[in-house]
């Protein structure tokens, strides 16, 4: 596994039902709540957030961010950003 996940229990959720129930910290509805990073370049990372109420998923990596509102749109990005970055470092 490429990537390490930093709360399995939403990142397993996230996979099967809605994540609208989810509730964030104060701080993780300022900054997001972190769901995975990449092992080879720790910029990129996969986050949960809320935007005027609704959850959303938010890749990032480096100083680019791309939104998706469901999880296989953000997971496929997620990994195929996680590929890119396997290769550029080995």
């Amino acid at each position: 596994m490429n990537y390490k996940i930093f709360n399995k229990q939403v990142f397993e959720q996230a996979q099967v039902r809605s994540v609208s129930d989810v509730l964030l910290t104060e701080e993780e509805l300022e900054h997001g709540m972190k769901l995975a990073v990449s092992k080879s370049d720790p910029t990129l990372t996969l986050y949960l957030v809320d935007l005027n109420g609704q959850k959303k998923f938010d890749v990032r990596w480096d100083d680019s961010s791309e939104i998706f509102s469901g999880w296989y749109s953000a997971w496929d990005n997620f990994t195929w950003c996680l590929d890119v970055a396997d290769k550029e470092n080995n």
